[in-house]
């Protein structure tokens, strides 16, 4: 990696950086064995170095990739943590989340990465021995892929997969059976959105409210412990729907290999790269939850830097390692195409006024509690559970689903902050309100893939709205028993 490295830069440039690293082993050296360079005290003597080594780095080498290692830096020094560094520099923490993840997963977007993966699924001699078979191998793949990657950017790939598919099957337009699987697509991909916070606003939105109102991070592990096995059930339900409910016939369709992912050209050195830094930036997400009892401190100091600093990482190692004598990620670049800043403008802006909505001196918390409070006290928890988690389902298939996340998010904390005695784990079901947020199935203004499948002629809007509100009755039903059962168990810690 580091012969990498040498060729993207010239011969100045590495001085500066070999400068600037001496710099902060000097710095890091000197805090460890507390020798007291120069009758300064180590913390000084740290900041100094940071800045030293990140004026070297700015003067000569770059503005971008430095500013990362800066901030980066800034996060080891004693008493401060990723949370300070993030609310000083950028304002939120998921503001600084979403930003790096974008670019991270740009970079993966621009590989052959995902087509590969969907290939491995669809053409392997497993898949084509059956066309039932075919139908699991493809929705299953879709599913595993949108765990990480958005929603929209994933249908925009398997679209023309799909199209291919219809064609080797023999179908066509206005055939019921390929609207069946059209929805059935889309739905798997919601479905695998739900599943994670990797990449997907929505959820990463929701626990932010959380976050900024209790000051308590829900970890990626801790969502995925219960948001994992309500998606798995829900595309199970899909898949047992899809066949024994929906009816859908494959009798007389025809397989064979789709032709254009038989042909992909070998993977490369640069997309080698980019899917390690990509994975390592999973396991960090990861780590602190596997960790917890082999090394304490490690799982300690990744939780609290937070879910932002593995993609921050990340994006960090993609500046700088080049191949072929080019970044694997132009940061510039990336920032221009590869982050999709009217999510974050969604975010900040829900955040800010989440903060303020839950003030008490807003008098919003009041008015709440004066008008829900007679409709809430009696209800048991779980049917309390069930109203938030219908009303998230229904708002976000009929309007935009960051608007339901902010709106719904924030009444149910809200309430949780008045005299309201919630008997919920207020936690669970915030995240389960992004979860939901997640599962648009029924008309165009959910999302835009539904657009897109309605407007090809593949499928109709009554399909759509008819199918998908099946899905969405057995995706609520699944957030509230699977979903918040198993999530009261494993966050019970939080309130």
């Amino acid at each position: 990696m580091s012969n990498s490295i040498s060729k993207g830069f010239k011969t100045s440039e590495i001085i500066s950086i070999v400068i600037s690293l001496l710099i902060l082993a000097l710095a890091v050296l000197n805090s460890a064995m507390q020798i007291g360079l120069f009758n300064i005290p180590t913390v000084t003597f740290s900041v100094l170095a940071i800045f030293a080594s990140s004026l070297v780095l700015w003067l000569f080498v770059a503005i971008d990739w430095p500013s990362i290692l800066c901030l980066i830096c800034l996060g080891f020094l004693p008493e401060v943590t990723y949370g300070q560094i993030f609310q000083q520099s950028f304002g939120n923490t998921t503001f600084v989340f979403l930003f790096f993840t974008f670019l991270v997963t740009h970079a993966l977007e621009q590989t052959s990465f995902l087509k590969r993966v969907s290939a491995w699924a669809i053409n392997s001699a497993w898949a084509q021995v059956s066309p039932w078979r075919f139908v699991f191998a493809f929705l299953s793949v879709m599913l595993l892929i949108s765990t990480f990657v958005s929603p929209t950017i994933l249908f925009m790939i398997a679209f023309p997969i799909y199209e291919e598919v219809m064609t080797q099957f023999g179908l066509e337009k206005g055939d019921k059976q390929a609207s069946k699987l059209l929805v059935a697509l889309y739905a798997s991909i919601a479905i695998g959105t739900a599943m994670t916070p990797i990449n997907h606003v929505f959820a990463i939105t929701a626990m932010g409210l959380y976050e900024t109102a209790y000051g308590t991070a829900i970890t990626n592990g801790q969502y995925m412990s219960f948001a994992v096995p309500a998606g798995l059930t829900i595309f199970l339900i899909l898949l047992v729907s899809l066949k024994w409910i929906w009816r859908m016939d494959l009798s007389n369709v025809k397989l064979g290999e789709i032709a254009s992912l038989s042909d992909l050209p070998k993977a490369d050195k640069k997309e080698k790269a980019v899917v390690s830094i990509f994975s390592g930036v999973v396991a960090l997400w990861l780590l602190p939850e596997v960790l917890g009892f082999i090394l304490p401190g490690v799982a300690a100091f990744l939780k609290s830097a937070g879910i932002a600093f593995p993609p921050m990482i990340g994006s960090l190692v993609l500046a700088v390692v080049h191949v072929d004598g080019k970044p694997l990620v132009k940061l510039q670049e990336g920032i221009s195409k590869g982050v999709f800043w009217p999510s974050l403008l969604i975010v900040a802006a829900t955040l800010t006024l989440g903060s303020f909505l839950s003030n008490p001196d807003m008098g919003v918390i009041t008015l709440i509690e004066s008008f829900l409070t007679p409709l809430l006290v009696g209800l048991s928890p779980l049917l309390m559970v069930l109203v938030f988690i219908l009303w998230a389902a229904l708002q976000t298939n009929f309007s935009s689903n960051l608007v339901t996340v902010s709106v719904v998010t924030t009444i149910v904390i809200t309430i949780a902050g008045s005299q309201v005695d919630l008997p919920i784990n207020v936690a669970v079901v915030a995240s389960l309100i992004g979860f939901m947020a997640s599962l648009a199935y029924m008309t165009p203004p959910a999302m835009p893939y539904i657009a897109i499948s309605i407007g090809s002629g593949w499928t109709t809007a009554k399909d759509a709205l008819l199918y998908g509100f099946y899905l969405l009755l057995w995706s609520a039903a699944s957030a509230v028993l699977v979903g918040y059962t198993l999530g009261s168990v494993f966050l019970s810690q939080l309130s």
